[in-house]
Order: structure tokens, then sequence, then C-alpha cells
């Protein structure tokens, strides 16, 4: 990385992963309160999300902070530098609006957020506004573009697996997490999906 960029960049991603793991211990159907109930599917998501949010994202912070390389994310290098300038900013993109998308989604949920597989409770309520009126999932799309976006910032073929790990984890897990939304708001969650049919993208309803 462009020694210049790598302290702001490698600091900017220590602050995000911090905020990330607030969220993730502290909220509301945290995985210290509550527990997935969708089998191992939500289990593993949600230990490869701890792993990845509280070791993988420090750690690569830290890397990019301190301008040096760990052999365990096996880093690609690419000899033509304009190249390098290009992924990285592509990375950088992704990665904060990942966060951004977050950030979006945590404030819309409130009281309401759980993590992957908890099933909504009775005080909770159907989320409509924010980034849910786009699209069903958007935390979902959040994680995935963190992670896409350190791939690209370190050229880490680890972090790329990374990515196609969790990918395949959220596909199965969201027919799963909508069968619990169906069951907690049989009426409400049925017209949502009909209004907003993209589950991690925007897609227009016909």
């Amino acid at each position: 990385m462009i020694a210049q960029y790598s302290h702001i960049f490698g600091m900017l991603i220590l602050v995000i992963s911090v905020f990330i793991g607030g969220i993730i211990i502290l909220a509301p159907g945290s995985i210290r309160l509550q527990r997935p109930d969708c089998g191992w599917v939500g289990w593993t998501f949600n230990i490869l999300n701890l792993l990845f949010f509280f070791v993988l994202i420090p750690l690569c912070g830290a890397m990019m902070f301190l301008d040096v390389q760990s052999p365990a994310f096996v880093c690609l290098l690419l000899s033509s530098t304009p190249l390098n300038i290009v992924f990285e900013i592509l990375g950088f993109v992704l990665f904060l609006s990942g966060g951004l998308i977050l950030l979006w989604s945590r404030l819309s949920l409130r009281r309401s957020f759980r993590l992957a597989g908890v099933k909504p409770s009775q005080t909770d309520y159907l989320t409509l506004h924010g980034p849910y009126k786009l699209m069903r999932h958007p935390m979902y799309l959040s994680a995935l573009l963190v992670l896409l976006g350190l791939a690209f910032i370190l050229m880490s073929i680890l972090m790329g697996i990374m990515f196609v790990v969790m990918f395949w984890l959220i596909r199965k897990l969201i027919p799963e997490e909508e069968i619990q939304l169906e069951q907690a708001y049989p009426i409400a969650y049925s017209e949502y999906c009909r209004r907003v049919p993209g589950s991690m993208f925007p897609k227009t309803s016909h």
C-alpha cells in the first residue's frame, strides 16, 4: 500500500472495527443474549462473523497502520503500481460503503436488531424505513462489502475465500430468516416482500 495512505486507511479500519464489535457484543439480540434458531448455518455464520470482526478486521487495520504484511493473509503482490492504486481505492470505497450501510441499518433497526438466525421477540417491530425500503437484508450486504473491500485493499486470498464462504452462508440463511419473519409478522411481512422484492440488492417490483 502507498505509504502516505497506509496509516490513514489502517486507523479508519480500526475505528470502524471497534464500532462494529460494539454492535455485535452489546446490542439486543447479540450472541451473548440469544441463540440462533436455524441450526448449524446460523451458528457457523455468527462464529465466523465474530472471528472476522474481532480478529481479521483489526489485524488488517493494524497491518495497514504499521505498513507490514502477515503471511497468513496470503497477499498477492502486483507489479503495476497504478493497478495497485486502483484496487486499493476500490477496496476502500467498498469497505467504507459497507460500514455506512451497516450504520444506517443499525440506526433503522434500533432495538429490533438481531444477529443471524435469532427469532424476533414479541417487543420487536418490522422495520420498513431506512435501507429496508430498498432491500430486505442490508446488513448482510454491508458485511459482504466490508469483506470484499478488505480483500481488494490487501489483495488477500484469505479474505477472498472468507468472502465466498460468507456469501454462501448468507444465501442459505436468508430463506431461514424469512420463514422466522413470516411467522412473526404473517401478513405484514408478505406485503413487505411484495413491495421490496430484493433481498440484498434493490430491485423494482412488478
